[in-house]
Order: structure tokens, then sequence, then C-alpha cells
């Protein structure tokens, strides 16, 4: 019994749809450009991802005025997803056998903010009647229910930069448990408002200005330059079924979500990671295990990538703890530094990059990426894409603060 994706729903940086994404990644376009949503000029990372995305314009404004930026940004994607899959949902699948996964970390701290603006300045009354239910991490999973008439399986995964990754698993475990017969899952995140970007800032995971570099030179995944992430806003869904569920009803099948490992460092102190890689390198091998390949059978590597020194090295120790020698001959690439991390949203993101990078047979480079670090010891996609005939799978690789590690392996 295998888990594969039918539909994708995008909306990133790069703007609506997997197409703007996929095109900016293989053409090495940087879409990480200075914020403009509020004043960031005191904070030391002034350059975010932003997307373009006019929820006003797309969505009803009464939802609109009910809920944060996140819901938006995630219903608009999963209704891609459901519309690229074929699926609806009471039709194609009972609302009772459809399930959602999503992952996020902050929540939605735009609603947020200007509500508790308004309790400090106006008092208790100035505050939105929907102040609890729109800012809170498991808001885009119930909106999403509630859009699309799902009755079956739902929640929400907060596990850091992993959130998104561990959605997708439990998306892939409801289905091999019969539990649903279509999931929607991926990972939202909207982290542009100034409290929520101070979060990220005080967290240490971001870059910080410096010297002569423009806002899309500042993140640099692997580079002898790197000094940590720039962070962007954007919703990935992708719609898993299994194979057999998927044939019968005539679906474009776009890949395979063929294995999957997870591990936790478990090391103090808890804002590092374990320094030795062995405990990422397991999940790694888990996933490789589970797909029935090894690191041999791996077209490519969409890395984490956060460009935090040490994560990055780290990243580099647990591909060769997993694969020996051969992790110096894999392709590793960090397409994200051109449109930003997305926190929940950023490993749905890679997946979705990879599936069409396999179909095409062309590996996006990591942009921002010139001279490589010391200690890495890897085969990095730099300065432009690289061909890759006959590539059938990637190893996609998610991490978050206190060593929670989530890999995924796909199938062409």
């Amino acid at each position: 019994m295998s888990v594969v994706i039918t539909g994708i729903g995008a909306v990133t940086p790069a703007g609506t749809g997997l197409d703007p994404l996929w095109e900016g990644a293989r053409e090495g376009v940087a879409h990480v450009t200075a914020i403009d949503r509020f004043d960031a000029s005191a904070y030391a990372c002034p350059a975010a991802g932003q997307a373009g995305f006019d929820a006003d314009a797309e969505l009803p404004s009464r939802f609109v005025k009910r809920t944060d930026r996140f819901t938006h940004l995630a219903v608009h994607a999963v209704r891609q997803a459901l519309e690229e899959a074929g699926v609806a949902i009471g039709t194609d699948v009972t609302p009772e056998r459809t399930g959602v996964m999503v992952g996020n970390i902050l929540g939605g701290w735009e609603f947020a903010e200007r509500e508790l603006r308004n309790l400090w300045t106006d008092g208790p009354r100035a505050v939105s009647p929907y102040q609890a239910t729109a800012w809170f991490p498991a808001a885009p999973q119930g909106n999403i229910c509630i859009d699309q008439g799902v009755k079956g399986p739902a929640r929400t995964f907060v596990a850091d930069r992993a959130s998104g990754a561990y959605a997708l698993i439990g998306g892939a475990e409801a289905l091999l448990r019969d539990r649903a017969d279509v999931v929607i899952a991926g990972g939202v995140e909207a982290p542009l408002s100034p409290y929520g970007w101070l979060c990220l800032e005080t967290s240490g995971l971001g870059a910080k200005a410096r010297g002569t570099l423009t806002p899309d030179e500042l993140y640099r995944p692997f580079d002898a330059g790197h000094g940590g992430s720039v962070f962007g806003e954007g919703a990935v869904f992708l719609i898993l079924e299994r194979r057999e569920h998927a044939e019968r009803r005539g679906a474009t099948i776009l890949g395979e979500l063929a294995g999957w490992g997870v591990s936790t460092d478990g090391y103090m102190p808890y804002y590092t990671v374990e320094p030795t890689g062995q405990v990422l390198g397991r999940a790694m091998r888990t996933a490789v295990d589970r797909a029935g390949v090894s690191g041999e059978d791996l077209g490519a590597v969409f890395a984490h990538g956060s460009a935090i020194p040490f994560e990055d090295v780290t990243e580099g120790y647990a591909l060769h703890e997993a694969f020996g020698p051969t992790a110096a001959h894999v392709p590793v690439t960090v397409p994200k530094s051109g449109f930003g991390h997305l926190l929940g949203a950023a490993a749905p993101a890679d997946v979705a990059l990879a599936l069409r990078g396999m179909r095409e047979e062309t590996v996006p480079a990591t942009v921002n990426l010139g001279r490589p670090a010391p200690g890495i010891d890897l085969d990095l996609v730099r300065g432009e894409a690289r061909p890759a005939p006959g590539w059938e799978h990637t190893l996609v690789v998610s991490r978050g603060l206190g060593g929670v590690n989530a890999c995924l392996v796909l199938r062409r």
C-alpha cells in the first residue's frame, strides 16, 4: 500500500500556484525583498519573502474580517490543491473519510496584535469577538474543515520548522491506518507582523543585515557567509491518497510519499541541535529504509539549509552519518533561499518543488551559494539548475528547535 500526491496548491512569495514557485526556483530568481508590511527598520533582519496575495479579492469579505492572514493563505491554497486533484468532497470522497493535517508555528499574530492594541488603547469592548478563534495555530485547520465540509480526522502540528513535514507524515499515516481516503496536508505561516517578527528575531534563527548585502542576498545556506535564515510567508498544501483510491477515480499521480523518519535530539541547550548529526542521520536512514531504497538511489537531497552555521555543518554530518561516502556524491540543494524559509510551510514547499523537479529532471540551485563554508563536504547545486536525467527519488530534510527532525522520501 502506497501514499501518492494528486494535487498541489501554493501561495508563496513567488506568486499563486506551483508554476511561479517552480519557475523562480529553476531560474534562480530571488523573491526576498525589504519588508514593506510594517516598519522593520529597528529589526536585525529587515528582509522577508512576502506573498502578494490579496485576500479581499479572493475570499468573502466577512470571512477575511474574522480570520487572520495565515488562515486566508491556507484556505486559498487548499482550494487550489483540491481543484488540481479533481476532488470534490461529498462526491468523490465522503466528508467523514476526508482528513486535514496542518503544520504551523506562530499562529495568527497580525490579527492578534491589532486586537491587543485595541484592548490596551480603547478597552475590552473594542476587541473583535473573533480574537479567541482567529489567532491560535489550529485556526487554519478548523477553517479548512468548515470551508470544505470536512468531517474526518484533523490535526495541527506545532513542531517548529519541522511542523509541515510532521503534517505530511500525519496525513500519510491516517491513510495507511484506513482512517481516511483523502487527506489535505501541508503547512502555512504568516509571520509578518511586528510581534511575530520579533519572536523570530529573539529565537536567534534569523539572518542579520550586514555589510553591503542586499535583502535578497542575506539568506545563504551552506555558504561561507551564512548567518541565519530569512523567513517568509506562504501556504503549501498537498492532496494525499492511497494509490488504489487515486487510480480508481482516474486521478493524475504527481508522485509518491514513499518513506519518512522522525527523531528528536534530546539535547541541551534546547535551542541548538545535537552536534554530531547522528540523530538527524537516523531519521534520514529510517525514511530511506521505509521507502525501500538506499543512498545510492537518491537523485537529490532538498536540505533543510537554515544557513545557521551550526545547523548547516551538522546537517552535512548527518548526511554522511546516514549514507557514508555516498553522501559526497548526491546533489544537495536549498531552493528556499530564493523565496525565504516558510517555517510551517517549508517542507511542503520543498516537496512540491521536488515533485516538479523530478518530472522535469532538473534540480534547482541554491540561491546565494558562492563559496561553500568550511566543513561542508557535499555536492552542492549552485550557480544554475542542474540536469538530472533518471532522477527517481528525493530526500527532503526538515528540522526544528530542540532537535525535532522529520525526513521524507519522495518517489517519482
